[in-house]
């Protein structure tokens, strides 16, 4: 009966833009974030999803938000198989590794850095990853890439990518074996790097540093923000992502950031440029509900007036009370248009033709 469930499920896949049941977990989570969210209400949940599976997250998060063409199901199945190849790859590399305690304290001291004590597997386990993603073995950094050009197949090309997506593989390789949640990311100006405990791994060259320039350590979580604000890759061919779309993109890096007032901005621009599309198409109360989210009064003024215009045409054969009364709701929409805009002379206008109805 298992058996038959499963191929029963595939099935139902085959009629979706899914290629698994965790990418519509992923797509759910996505679409039900709210940018009233607070990063303490959903991190359980993204962390979970993160821990299962970081590749799969973020390559749905750049189907959803950046558009990319190329990242079709038939793509996709092949990413995550050769994410599935780096893998191996990765943790075969670690058996034959000579690397040890006495390497990693020493290469730790002429660094200048202090020794994370308690933390010996871990940080030796991320001296074999940045062995394995050298830029001269397996790993080209390319700038403003798109995550997709790092799941190249490993025995055929290098992986390339950025900063961000570099870190990115980084947290799904330490996820192998270890909880991510013990990482922590380090954002700089133009860059981001992995940290651990007081330790800067710069994953673009495979070193442990320590960057002074900044010091906010944020939570391994941050990446999926930092990765949704991230320059689409100006290579990959892209659909135009809708407004509406855009503010979801911006309501999840809101709402998975602790960086809130660096990424208002962001969700403020999704806001106005939602609130722009309404206002064009004369969708007026949907223009007005995101131009409010957007703080924009000039606009939210020019929503009030625009609609209040609009009423006016559709009023404007009326001639005796009986016709009036069958257009009271407008009546009463355009009296509250009025106290919104200011204008006392037409509320008091209104309030005289409701008067006499």
């Amino acid at each position: 009966m298992k058996t038959l469930g499963k191929i029963l499920g595939w099935i139902v896949l085959l009629f979706t833009p899914y290629v698994s049941f965790f990418e519509w977990k992923v797509d759910r989570f996505f679409t039900g974030v709210k940018s009233t969210d607070r990063l303490s209400d959903i991190k359980g949940d993204l962390l979970y999803l993160m821990r299962k599976n970081l590749i799969v997250v973020n390559i749905w998060m750049e189907r959803k938000f950046k558009g990319y063409e190329y990242l079709s199901k038939g793509k996709r199945r092949e990413m995550y198989k050769n994410a599935g190849k780096i893998s191996e790859k990765f943790l075969k590399f670690c058996e034959m590794s000579k690397i040890d305690e006495i390497f990693v304290r020493q290469e730790i001291k002429e660094n200048d850095l202090t020794y994370p004590e308690g933390g010996t597997e871990k940080i030796i386990f991320l001296r074999k990853m940045a062995d394995f993603l050298q830029p001269e073995n397996l790993y080209h950094y390319i700038e403003t890439s798109s995550f997709g050009k790092l799941l190249n197949d490993p025995d055929k090309e290098k992986l390339q990518g950025d900063c961000n997506q570099i870190v990115t593989l980084y947290i799904y390789l330490f996820s192998l074996k270890y909880d991510i949640n013990e990482l922590n990311i380090k954002l700089l100006p133009e860059h981001v790097c992995l940290h651990f405990r007081n330790i800067d791994v710069e994953a673009t060259n495979g070193t442990f540093t320590r960057y002074r320039e900044s010091t906010d350590v944020l939570p391994v979580t941050e990446i999926i923000a930092t990765n949704i604000l991230d320059i689409p890759d100006f290579r990959e061919e892209a659909v135009v992502i809708s407004p509406r779309m855009m503010v979801k993109s911006a309501q999840l890096a809101y709402a998975t950031s602790s960086l809130r007032s660096l990424v208002e901005k962001n969700l403020n621009v999704a806001y106005e440029n939602l609130g722009n599309s309404a206002y064009k198409v004369g969708d007026f109360n949907a223009a007005i509900f995101y131009f409010g989210k957007a703080g924009n009064m000039e606009m939210l003024k020019a929503c009030y007036g625009k609609e209040y215009n609009s009423l006016v045409d559709k009023v404007s054969f009326v001639k005796t009370v009986a016709d009036a009364k069958k257009y009271r709701s407008t009546y009463q929409r355009m009296l509250f248009l009025a106290q919104k805009m200011g204008d006392s002379g037409l509320e008091a206008e209104m309030r005289k033709i409701l008067a006499g109805m």
